[in-house]
């Protein structure tokens, strides 16, 4: 077990530690945009700006016997203490059931005149309950003077600022008894659409996974599509007239776009794994090419080479596979636990579970095997008179040689071949 040394473990450990802690992270941003709104929960929106979503339909819905929740909801941008705060405009009891949320601190006595903080938000920002603060409008000329009543914690978010829905109407510049969105619980996806239909209320519905289904609509597929584009249009000052559903399409255009960036960036992840793991490998075999130059004047083959290498390159990358994959559960949890990875104000929550981390623990194994295979092999084609030539430098530090070396001793090996 000659490669087995304490710097290529730490090597090949760093590289698992990159791969382990930024993929979680990486999907877990891919995640947000859809758990803002809705988690694994359905999304009714508006079809159109012509025809408002009613905040009166929860209670048709809640008599439904599919329906375990459901909660009427405006989301608005806002600005508190110099940071970005998502405040959510909520019936507060059909929120806290819908979240399975609960107050932790302080108590609510006015339903219709609160301000609940998330716990998360609260320790960011540093406001607790008893504080008071400015809300401002967001995409409507608006000011509130508020103090905050309760800090809640939940399943989904803790990084809102909830407020009753007649404040967060104005906020949002909308009239009557509107509101952007029903969040709904449940058990039948399909029952609900049928008793939707049976209904005759235009809606949207959205799952969870963005996808969009409209409800009782005239909408053709050319207005469909035009709707997955309008969202590239919304400052402009028509938008409002001819286009709706804002919440499906932040939802799915969001989620859809953010797939892209995110998969490219667990790709260039992949990339600077293998490029780090070939870089730390091929050190470690060109160190140990006089050795291999001894065992092969004695009368070792090529292949007895390869089995060598590549035995030591398997017990090697297991055991930095699996040490940088703990280390990078207990990094990410840590990051969580804090609150250090924002969104648009939101605690980006890293996707971890079995599965994922099982799949990093293999992909680093395969990337690491494959580099020591690629080096392995090229090594392997040197004569026994070429692997035992040494600088002094290595014969007396043990450290890597310099470029010109391992170019010439590449440059040996095709010649040999050839």
């Amino acid at each position: 077990m000659f490669l087995l040394k304490k710097k290529n473990i730490l090597g090949l450990i760093l590289c698992t530690l990159v791969l382990s802690a930024s993929v979680p992270m990486l999907l877990g941003i891919e995640a947000t945009p859809g758990s803002v709104f809705g988690g694994d929960m359905v999304v009714l929106s508006q079809v159109d700006s012509s025809q408002s979503l009613d905040a009166s339909l929860v209670n048709e819905l809640k008599t439904q016997p599919n329906v375990e929740a459901a909660s009427a909801e405006i989301s608005c941008f806002t600005i508190i203490n110099n940071f970005p705060v998502i405040v959510r405009g909520v019936n507060l009891n059909d929120f806290l059931e819908i979240e399975n949320s609960n107050i932790i601190r302080g108590e609510v006595e006015n339903q219709d005149n609160f301000a609940v903080i998330g716990k998360k938000l609260a320790e960011n920002i540093g406001m607790d309950v008893g504080e008071r603060f400015l809300l401002t409008g967001s995409s409507s000329p608006a000011m509130f003077q508020m103090e905050i009543d309760a800090v809640y914690e939940s399943r989904y978010s803790e990084d809102e600022m909830l407020v009753p829905l007649e404040y967060a109407r104005k906020m949002a510049g909308l009239g009557g008894n509107s509101v952007l969105f029903i969040r709904v619980r449940t058990t039948n996806q399909a029952a609900l659409v049928e008793e939707l239909e049976e209904s005759d209320a235009p809606v949207v519905v959205t799952d969870s996974a963005g996808e969009i289904t409209p409800v009782n609509s005239e909408l053709t597929e050319e207005e469909l599509a035009l709707q997955q584009l309008a969202i590239q249009g919304m400052d402009l000052e028509g938008f409002k007239d001819s286009n709706g559903s804002y919440v499906s399409l932040f939802v799915q255009e969001g989620a859809n776009s953010i797939k892209i960036v995110i998969g490219t960036f667990i790709i260039l992840d992949g990339a600077l794994a293998f490029i780090g793991s070939a870089a730390i490998i091929s050190r470690a075999i060109i160190e140990r090419r006089n050795e291999m130059g001894i065992i092969s004047a004695i009368g070792a083959n090529r292949n007895y080479l390869r089995k060598m290498i590549l035995r030591d390159i398997l017990i090697l990358s297991t055991l930095a596979s699996l040490t940088g994959v703990i280390l990078g559960y207990i990094l990410i949890s840590i990051i969580e636990d804090q609150g250090w990875l924002l969104m648009f104000g939101e605690t980006v929550h890293p996707v971890m579970n079995p599965y994922i981390m099982a799949g990093i623990f293999a992909i680093s194994v395969i990337i690491q095997a494959l580099s020591g295979l690629v080096m392995g092999n090229l090594m392997t084609k040197a004569r026994p008179k070429s692997l035992m030539q040494e600088t002094e430098k290595m014969d007396r530090e043990g450290d890597a040689p310099e470029l010109d070396e391992v170019l010439g001793m590449s440059k040996q090996a095709t010649e040999v071949n050839a």
